[in-house]
């Protein structure tokens, strides 16, 4: 299971750099999204159940990671078949409501091609902007009753200012170049570092400094712990320890990380509203 998922990961990985390079956000193969977040959570409740943690079972299926984004992604299928034209024909900013998990507003927004999802609660908690979060609040059946309390139509409009709001203030943040860059752990700027220190002699500068890169970047916390493993940085014989690093390195395709670029500043006008859930409570 590991090394079919670990080879998926690298793939996927590669293909979200390629994407990302030329500035490509839709998907590049069938059903391969361009992130470089797989299965994160499937792959923990995997090893959740061969560890035999009853804790698994105790949300009740409400819990954040208890429907995958694959889940959701077939379900949307399913709909866009039966559902395609009437929800296409839809004008945009279109709004309904039912009774759910928690009283508040979902807004689908987009900017240019990219999608954002926000859940705003009428109890003026936090935001949630998290996609799995977002859709587990909207979760409804086809035959779901619609139901839209007065108080919840008219205070859409005030929702939906916070939704832009916080849409806007993602957007802006990303906007900075030193925002983009990429979250690397400690062990492998140590690691990198290393090779970069005490350099083998037969790995030429070019290759060098591919190896660094490719250290350097937000990995998956398997491959940090595949580097954990052999990075011994008290060793006798530094040199050799670079070259084990270098080998792991090649061993799982790693390749140098690239950052996108900042994105370009927008008004809040540019921020559409494609469709919107009131959610009241049972």
């Amino acid at each position: 299971m590991d090394a079919l998922l670990a080879l998926e990961e690298r793939i996927r990985a590669k293909l979200a750099q390629a994407a990302a390079s030329i500035g490509v956000e839709s998907e590049v193969i069938p059903d391969g999204a361009v992130s470089n977040h797989v299965f994160t959570e499937t792959r923990e409740q995997i090893e959740a159940l061969r560890r035999e943690e009853a804790g698994l079972l105790e949300n009740n299926g409400e819990g954040a990671n208890a429907y995958s984004g694959e889940e959701y992604r077939q379900e949307l299928r399913q709909g866009l078949d039966e559902y395609g034209e009437e929800l296409t024909s839809l004008p945009w900013a279109a709004g309904s409501g039912f009774k759910g998990l928690r009283r508040g507003h979902f807004f689908c927004a987009r900017i240019g091609d990219t999608p954002y999802l926000r859940f705003v609660p009428a109890d003026g908690r936090e935001i949630i902007n998290d996609r799995l979060g977002c859709l587990q609040q909207v979760t409804c059946a086809p035959d779901t009753v619609r139901h839209l309390p007065d108080d919840l139509r008219q205070d859409a409009y005030v929702a939906w200012d916070k939704a832009r709001d916080h849409i806007h203030a993602e957007w802006t943040h990303f906007t900075d170049p030193a925002n983009v860059q990429p979250k690397v752990s400690s062990l492998l700027r140590r690691a990198a570092q290393h090779v970069r220190t005490n350099p083998p002699a037969d790995v030429t500068l070019e290759n060098l400094n591919a190896i660094v890169e490719s250290l350097e970047a937000p990995l998956s916390r398997r491959i940090e712990n595949s580097i954990r493993e052999i990075f011994k940085p008290d060793s006798e014989d530094p040199y050799r320890v670079s070259t084990a690093i270098i080998e792991k390195v090649r061993e799982l395709g790693l390749q140098p990380f690239r950052a996108p670029d900042a994105l370009p500043p927008i008004d809040q006008d540019e921020i559409q509203l494609i469709a919107w859930p009131a959610v009241d409570c049972e």
